[in-house]
């Protein structure tokens, strides 16, 4: 197929059908309304690239989806284009400095061809988004990055629950790493690893993308700053601090911290203010010790005491835990580490102090009014026994009688079912059901209700919330069947294959579905529809081999070209 046989969509790129001028994979309509910012859909760059839509853009620039004609196959082509210095003419579609920017356009542009010249000598790199061509046109440069199949990593994230495993992360990150490594080597420096520039194709491999200069991933620039919230380093939040390769272990380290518990961090920005940023092995039990010291030490606020290259960051990943021999020996990281520890522990005794100091308190409190003969009258007065105890998810202490049924409600089952004081007391039985007020496994509603007399050991039902019945509709169209069936499984949500005839889909992809993307969809009673090519249908010789209208974030690749 070439364009030159068959029109295609500027959306996405693919064939449109014969009289079609909206897509049926990405729905964009022919003529629809652009900004005058940016090139014309349409448009043909050296006689070879035709651009279709902008589908990013920052401070730097805008990156297109094109098509390469002479190679015949899809491409990004990322534009200089500083909008805040810059400006188009409308007649020729032209760049130009806007008065009085003459001088930062110039630097800025000098950055832009410099990052584009060292990125295409490192093409071959793997793990890094490959450059595979530059040129000038319109007054200003142009970089072919390689168009990849892939998901963004926060949406990879997204379909494995959330978060993975120090095994999964391990073997998904260490070829990352490596390519890092080389990077700093030859002086390039990302700024901008977060999970919205990490990629993963289909064979579960990471991809770095959206290299950009350094005034676009600095606070306060000219052109202006595209920052990350929770994984950008907190020097890219000031013009006055130096950046370097511990700017890019910040970033990786945050998305490690993102990957391995499923909650973005603090944003650099305020952590300066103040540093509130949890370890990570305190939010996921499951972290090794020394992955977790590794990460934080990663996300120091200062630049001076962070780990200071990806090497020795590498090393105190794959650090032995057990015998506490690293690869890469860092006194200073360990000794900030300690200080953390330390810090965090000071806090944990004097929460206890300050428990037992009010225990200690009462019980004077009680002994003086028996000593004043307080409780010495004609009516007696019944004082209850009471018992206390201290919630794992609250650090007060709260009072129940001895004999009553506790408020569990609020509470992770988890932790009530696994308190040694619960167990001699009660026996739990556990119904989980849909709650649209409280997260999944946290108990909503209990039977017997709380201060219910139960001087014997008895039975407590505790109903457990399975999270919200509602869900969004992931984005599917265009994944392989298997990848289909199994996100829906993991959401909890039924589904039937529906096998049609299209000639111009691809065998074993997701055509379309009912209800489309980002629908509310109910995992109680929606069923969803997965519509695929039926078996036996004719192949079109206009077939497009692409990933016709992926998910959101998705990047088609073409299959017959090498890594």
């Amino acid at each position: 197929m070439t364009p030159n046989d068959v029109k295609l969509c500027m959306g996405c790129m693919n064939p449109l059908p014969d009289g079609e001028s909206k897509c049926p994979h990405c729905g964009y309509q022919e003529g629809m309304p652009h900004s005058l910012t940016y090139l014309e859909p349409g448009t043909v760059l050296k006689d070879r690239y035709l651009v279709g839509k902008v589908i990013s853009k920052n401070g730097e620039g805008a990156t297109y989806i094109s098509y390469d004609q002479t190679e015949d196959k899809k491409v990004l082509i990322r534009e200089f284009m500083p909008e805040q210095i810059a400006e188009r003419n409308e007649s020729n579609q032209h760049i130009r400095p806007k008065t009085g920017y003459e001088r930062q356009f110039k630097t800025a542009l000098s950055d832009f061809v410099e990052l584009s010249r060292q990125l295409l000598a490192m093409n071959k790199v793997s793990s890094i988004v490959p450059v595979q061509d530059r040129f000038v046109d319109h007054d200003t440069v142009y970089v072919v990055y390689r168009y990849i199949r892939s998901l963004h990593l926060s949406a990879f994230l997204q379909r494995n629950g959330g978060e993975l495993t120090w095994s999964q992360t391990k073997k998904l990150f260490l070829p990352l790493l490596n390519a890092l490594s080389q990077l700093h080597k030859k002086g390039i420096i990302h700024r901008g690893i977060s999970p919205e520039t990490i990629l993963v194709d289909q064979d579960n491999k990471l991809w770095l993308s959206d290299f950009c200069i350094a005034d676009a991933r600095m606070d306060g620039s000219d052109i202006g700053a595209e920052l990350f919230d929770g994984y950008s380093a907190p020097e890219q939040y000031s013009l006055n601090s130096w950046q370097g390769s511990w700017t890019d272990v910040y970033g990786v380290a945050a998305v490690l911290y993102r990957t391995l518990t499923g909650s973005r961090p603090s944003d650099g920005n305020s952590r300066r203010i103040s540093d509130d940023l949890c370890p990570p092995n305190e939010l996921n039990r499951r972290i090794p010790e020394n992955i977790s010291d590794a990460i934080f030490a990663g996300m120091s606020v200062s630049g001076e005491k962070r780990v200071q290259n990806i090497d020795e960051f590498t090393g105190l990943l794959l650090e032995e835990g057990d015998t506490h021999t690293a690869v890469f020996e860092s006194s200073k990281v360990n000794l900030e580490i300690k200080k953390k520890k330390a810090k965090n522990k000071k806090v944990r005794l004097t929460v206890w102090s300050m428990v037992i100091t009010l225990f200690i308190l009462l019980a004077l409190m009680f002994w003086v009014l028996f000593a004043l003969g307080i409780f010495d009258s004609k009516e007696p007065v019944s004082v209850q026994p009471s018992i206390s105890y201290l919630d794992e998810s609250s650090s007060s202490t709260q009072s129940i009688p001895a004999d009553g049924v506790p408020d569990f409600v609020g509470k992770e089952v988890n932790v009530v079912e696994n308190d040694a004081s619960y167990a001699d007391r009660f026996y739990f039985e556990v119904k989980e059901d849909y709650n649209e007020e409280y997260s999944k496994n946290i108990i909503y509603d209990q039977d017997p209700a709380p201060g219910t007399p139960m001087p014997n050991k008895g039975y407590v039902t505790l109903y457990v919330s399975k999270g919200s019945e509602m869900v969004s509709m992931p984005g599917l169209r265009g994944s392989t069947l298997e990848f289909a069936t199994k996100t829906l499984t993991e959401n909890e949500l039924k589904y039937e294959v529906v096998e049609v005839v299209d000639a111009s889909a691809e065998s074993g992809l997701v055509i379309r579905t009912y209800p489309e993307e980002g629908e509310m969809v109910s995992k109680k009673t929606s069923t969803i529809y997965l519509y695929i090519k039926a078996e036996g249908t004719a192949t079109s010789e206009e077939e497009s081999d692409d990933f016709h209208g992926g998910p959101v974030g998705v990047r088609p690749d073409d299959e017959d070209e090498d890594e």
